[in-house]
C-alpha cells in the first residue's frame, strides 16, 4: 500500500443522482462498497470497481421502507446485512444486502435503546451491534435484531467516561477503539466494556488531538485516526 491513486466514482450513479456529501463507508465480504449518501438521504451500493448496483432511501422510491433523515454510520455483519445509524432520527436501521428493510430500533431519549445522536455503528464477530451514543456519552450494545444487551459509559474525563464518543472500530482481538472526541483521546475497551487503556491529549503534536473523529484499523493492527480540527491523519500501532 503506497497511496497511489487507482479509481474514483460518485459524480453520477445509475439513477442519475450524484453523491451529495458521502459520509460513512463499509465493505462486505464480497468487496462491495456501501456509502451513506448523507444529503441525498440514502444508502448507495457499488461493486468493488465502482459500478452502481442499487440504492435505497428517500430519493430512490425503492419501496424498501427506508426512512433516513441524516444517515451517518454504516456497518456490515457476517451475513452481509447492512446497519445504518441515523444521527437525527435517533435510530439504527437494518437492511438486507440489496436494501430490503429488515428492522429498526431507537428513539430520542436516555433510556436503554434510546439515543441522542447515534454517530456510528459497528458489528462484532458474534453479529452484535455496537453504537456510540454521542449525546448520551455511552456505548450501547444490541443483538443483531435490536434487543438491548448492555451499555457502558457516562459523561466525564476519567477512564471509561466520555465527552461525545463518535466513531468506533474493532481490532483483530475484538477490542473496541472509541474516538472520545471532546476529551481529545482514544479509549480502548474489551467488547464487554472493560476499560483497557487510552491515549491522546489536547494539542497539535504527535499523539495529540483536536477533536479526533474517525478511526479505522487494518488487518496488521495499524490504527488510523482522523484528527478533525488539526486537519491531519495520525497512524499508531496496536499493541495486540
Amino acid at each position: 500500500m503506497n497511496g497511489n491513486f487507482i479509481l474514483k466514482w460518485g459524480n453520477q450513479t445509475a439513477n442519475g443522482t450524484p453523491l451529495n456529501h458521502p459520509h460513512g463507508n463499509e465493505i462486505d465480504k464480497l468487496g462491495n462498497i456501501y456509502i451513506t449518501d448523507q444529503n441525498n438521504k440514502r444508502v448507495v451500493k457499488f461493486s468493488p470497481n465502482g459500478t452502481f448496483i442499487v440504492s435505497w432511501g428517500e430519493n430512490d422510491n425503492s419501496g424498501t421502507n427506508a426512512n433516513f433523515l441524516h444517515p451517518h454510520g454504516i456497518a456490515v455483519d457476517s451475513q452481509n446485512n447492512i446497519f445504518v445509524s441515523d444521527r437525527d432520527l435517533d435510530t439504527i436501521q437494518k437492511f438486507s444486502p440489496n436494501g430490503t428493510f429488515v428492522a429498526s430500533w431507537g428513539s430520542g431519549g436516555t433510556g436503554n435503546g434510546q439515543f441522542d445522536m447515534p454517530w456510528d455503528v459497528a458489528v462484532d464477530s458474534g453479529n452484535n451491534v455496537f453504537v456510540p451514543d454521542y449525546g448520551n456519552n455511552r456505548i450501547q450494545v444490541f443483538s443483531n435484531n435490536g434487543t438491548f444487551l448492555r451499555d457502558w459509559g457516562t459523561e466525564g474525563k476519567g477512564a471509561g467516561e466520555f465527552n461525545h464518543p463518535a466513531v468506533i472500530a474493532f481490532d483483530n482481538a475484538e477490542n473496541l477503539y472509541v474516538t472520545d472526541s471532546d476529551n481529545q483521546r482514544i479509549q480502548i475497551f474489551s467488547k464487554n466494556g472493560t476499560f483497557i487503556t487510552g491515549f491522546g491529549q489536547m494539542g497539535e503534536g504527535p499523539g495529540e488531538f483536536s477533536k479526533p473523529e474517525s478511526i479505522t484499523i487494518d488487518s496488521n493492527g495499524r490504527v488510523y485516526v482522523a484528527d478533525t480540527t488539526n486537519n491531519n491523519v495520525q497512524l499508531f500501532i496496536s499493541s495486540n
